[in-house]
C-alpha cells in the first residue's frame, strides 16, 4: 500500500503578505512557510502520494524534475 500524507487535523493555515501561516492549536506554534511548502499544503487539502505531490512541485516551479521532486 502505498504511503499517502495529510495534513495534521490540530493545524490551521492563513494566507499573510505573500506567505502561509500555520498555527498548530495543540502547541500554540506558529510556523511561516516557504513557497514549495506552501504548494506541499494546498495539494495536501486531501490525502495524496509522493507522485501528486511531485507532480504539482514540478507544475509549480520551472525546471524542477519529476525525479527531484520525488527523492526531496
Amino acid at each position: 500500500m502505498a504511503v499517502r500524507y495529510a495534513r495534521a487535523s490540530a493545524v490551521e493555515a492563513a494566507p499573510m503578505q505573500g506567505e502561509t501561516i500555520l498555527f498548530n492549536s495543540q502547541t500554540n506554534a506558529f510556523c511561516v512557510l516557504n513557497a514549495s511548502a506552501a504548494v506541499v499544503w494546498n495539494v495536501l487539502e486531501t490525502p495524496q502520494g509522493v507522485a501528486v505531490l511531485a507532480a504539482r512541485m514540478c507544475e509549480a516551479f520551472d525546471g524542477v524534475t519529476i525525479e527531484q521532486a520525488q527523492l526531496d
